[in-house]
């Protein structure tokens, strides 16, 4: 008896710590629903591709594929169509693994960019080591606008396990944790959807160098005190990443560094084309600091090097 109380305590904090310590970042799950119904189960997530990417070298994204002449003469632009990125990610607060996270981006012949991704949660409760595992799946259009997400999440021996569904249209979204639906009014203006960390890859296609972007913020917990966030990403300059605790040898990567930015924060964004490679907060505060980085770039995190001419 002790212990099923015991573990139903673990599954209640596990619960609340989910929906709950990630909100400053925006990814805590709440409220929201789309009207289309949420399936018995997500599909499996396929076994993310094996990188032949050289991490001591420059990234760069994957060219276009290569069409016969006789089948391009009527299409002004060829597109890019195929996997943009794949990789690891691992997140980190406060000192602290908070999860890991592997995904796939993928370009679809319309466009569309549909992303999916499988992870893990990680939690110290008291003296127990407490791991959830979840899939997620996002679809965007062309035009970087949502248009579907998934989430289902398993928590330790079921306790705390929650599936979430959302569809958008045009001006509304529709939200579904299955126990309540909630309609979410969208954006006229670009706007960032936000669900587990790997929702951050779509950040390469809203930057720019020429000129700072603002996009308004949504998270799925659908209520309205998010409904004035927003975020600039601006750019800062071109700098040279380092995996940490690498050798002298080892080549950078180049890259690009953007601010994100908002009312409550700077943190900075590294990039390489297409490519999500690092977020990071203030380093100098515990209690505040973050950090998001390409595990299978930088297995134990990066440094800045220095700024490039």
């Amino acid at each position: 008896m002790f212990m099923r109380k015991q573990l139903a305590l673990v599954g209640l904090v596990f619960l609340v710590i989910a929906l709950g310590s990630g909100s400053w970042l925006w990814w805590s799950l709440g409220p929201g629903a789309p009207p289309a119904p949420l399936p018995s189960a997500l599909p499996e997530v396929p076994p993310l591709p094996t990188s032949t990417t050289d991490t001591s070298a420059p990234l760069s994204a994957p060219p276009p594929e290569t069409t016969p002449q006789s089948e391009t003469q009527d299409v002004p632009q060829a597109i890019a169509v195929g996997p943009v990125d794949h990789g690891a990610l691992v997140i980190e607060a406060r000192g602290q693994r908070l999860g890991t996270e592997s995904y796939t981006l993928e370009r679809q012949e319309n466009g569309d960019l549909h992303l999916q991704s499988q992870g893990t949660l990680n939690f110290k409760l008291v003296f127990l080591s407490v791991q959830a595992t979840f899939v997620q799946a996002m679809t965007f259009d062309a035009q970087r606008r949502p248009l579907s997400y998934q989430l289902a999440l398993s928590g330790p021996i079921g306790v705390g396990n929650r599936k979430i569904s959302a569809s958008f249209g045009a001006s509304e979204g529709i939200v579904d944790d299955g126990q309540h639906q909630t309609e979410i009014t969208l954006p006229e203006e670009p706007f960032l959807l936000l669900g587990m960390f790997s929702s951050y890859t779509i950040l390469p296609f809203w930057a720019r160098s020429d000129t700072p972007q603002r996009l308004k913020v949504i998270s799925l917990r659908g209520d309205r005190r998010d409904g004035g966030t927003e975020v600039w990403v601006v750019y800062k300059g071109k700098v040279q990443l380092r995996a940490l605790h690498a050798s002298v040898e080892t080549r950078a990567v180049d890259a690009e560094e953007y601010l994100l930015k908002s009312e409550r924060f700077t943190m900075q964004l590294y990039l390489s084309g297409e490519r999500l490679l690092g977020l990071q907060g203030d380093e100098t505060d515990r209690d505040e600091s973050f950090r998001l980085y390409r595990s299978d770039l930088f297995p134990q995190g990066f440094e800045v090097l220095s700024e490039q001419n």
